[in-house]
């Protein structure tokens, strides 16, 4: 068994507890991170609604960061996968992978902390405090991406502050240990740069103006030949999504049980941090972002400025249109399919 991949039994066992496979069902291949894109399969599997949408998991494989993801698409291991935003754009340069659901918003738990002494004279006088400094970031992240809409906000140019690569693991030792003034990263990061460096958070990717998303990705390929299968796994998403909205207590219980198995360990009030910096899309908010009925869609939007910051950065080559891989399909079909949308909105 290959690292990081899981069959049917042993990931039922290990990885999202036991639902036992019925013989109708369609297998699909999922691919994922242990972050808290996959808790909707964590509950999906608890609450038996792999079973009632007609779905079995099929190969499960695990990855440590959404370029590994990516990578893989050529190999066919996977048929949907859940990662962020710039590696959904990368498929999309790469493979023609499209997107057909967001995850979660993650704009509220990317951001920027300031140290706890300098915290007051940073929001006072953002440029004063911060022209000519260095700030704490991995390259070319999302974190990034909030960063300098937080910086733009403030009234700061393009190189006024420096960027010092480091690795998110590393960050918060960093950052106690420097004279740095500032670093960016993703929740639990910052709420450790909070609880263990003395920070404070002064600005987020919402407060900077930036969205930053973690999408539902398919190959292209098995989209147009699986397109009943792709709606049903995202309404049974959508529907764990719902649940995630309106159940936090047993949300958190099923975080736990998702990152024990996958061997991610995180202290209640990060967990709690992880739960409550996100924003959740119900089927009627998800169809709304990707309608273009009126022009380009607010979804169209938010991955052309995303595409931009990255291309600038070298991670993909070009800005694609929008058109050819945010993809309104799937869920096109699940509101037209008076079941399919009766589940994905928990009914």
């Amino acid at each position: 068994m290959k690292a990081g991949s899981f069959a049917i039994a042993a990931f039922l066992a290990g990885v999202l507890g036991a639902a036992a496979p019925v013989a109708a069902q369609t297998p699909i291949n999922v691919s994922y991170q242990v972050t808290i894109h996959g808790i909707p399969l964590q509950i999906a599997d608890d609450k038996n609604w792999w079973t009632e949408i007609g779905l079995k998991p099929g190969d499960m494989t695990s990855f440590a960061a959404g370029a590994q993801q990516i990578a893989a698409v050529a190999s066919k291991s996977w048929d949907v996968g859940l990662m962020g935003g710039p590696p959904a754009l990368l498929g999309a340069s790469r493979f023609n992978v499209q997107t057909v659901l967001i995850l979660v918003d993650d704009s509220r738990a990317n951001g920027v902390v300031a140290k706890g002494d300098q915290a007051a004279a940073i929001v006072a006088n953002p440029v004063a405090a911060l022209k000519g400094r260095e700030y704490l970031v991995p390259a070319n992240s999302t974190a990034d991406y909030a960063a300098q809409s937080c910086f733009r906000k403030w009234g700061l140019q393009p190189g006024d502050v420096k960027a010092v690569n480091i690795a998110p693991g590393a960050l918060v030792d960093a950052f106690k240990s420097s004279n740095v003034p500032i670093g960016a990263i993703w929740a639990p990061h910052f709420l450790r740069m909070e609880t263990q460096a003395g920070g404070k958070l002064v600005c987020t990717g919402q407060d900077g103006g930036a969205t930053v998303t973690a999408n539902l990705v398919v190959r292209d390929d098995y989209l147009k030949s699986n397109m009943d299968t792709v709606a049903r796994f995202t309404a049974m998403y959508l529907r764990a999504l719902d649940f995630m909205k309106k159940n936090k207590a047993e949300t958190l219980v099923a975080m736990k049980r998702f990152y024990d198995k996958g061997g991610v360990v995180l202290s209640p009030s990060e967990m709690d941090a992880e739960y409550a910096t996100r924003d959740y899309f119900d089927l009627a908010q998800q169809v709304a972002l990707f309608d273009r009925s009126k022009g380009p869609s607010k979804l169209d939007d938010i991955h052309n400025r995303l595409a931009e910051f990255f291309k600038a950065a070298g991670t993909i080559p070009a800005v694609l249109d929008p058109k050819t891989y945010v993809n309104p399909d799937v869920l096109a079909y699940i509101e037209k399919d008076a079941k399919l949308k009766a589940f994905a909105e928990g009914k």
